[in-house]
């Protein structure tokens, strides 16, 4: 299977930022151990600029649960 990277764009890399801090400031559901393993890939995006299909699912998982949160304390 082909792995091509996505590279990150100044409104993707916004979008990793507040998904960072929500996982910081505002998440109460997802376990301590998880958050860690999480803001760990979001810096490796950020540094690197760039991220492979298998981390797009995983931030696309984050970004469902950030979007629920968003509609939830409106």
């Amino acid at each position: 299977m082909y792995n091509n990277a996505t590279f990150v764009d100044k409104k993707q890399l916004k979008n990793l930022n507040k998904l960072d801090d929500w996982l910081v400031h505002d998440n109460l559901k997802i376990p301590d151990t998880v958050v860690t393993q999480c803001r760990e890939l979001i810096t490796t995006i950020i540094d690197k600029g760039h991220y492979y299909e298998g981390q797009a699912e995983v931030l696309n998982m984050l970004g469902e649960e950030y979007n629920q949160w968003k509609k939830e304390n409106r």
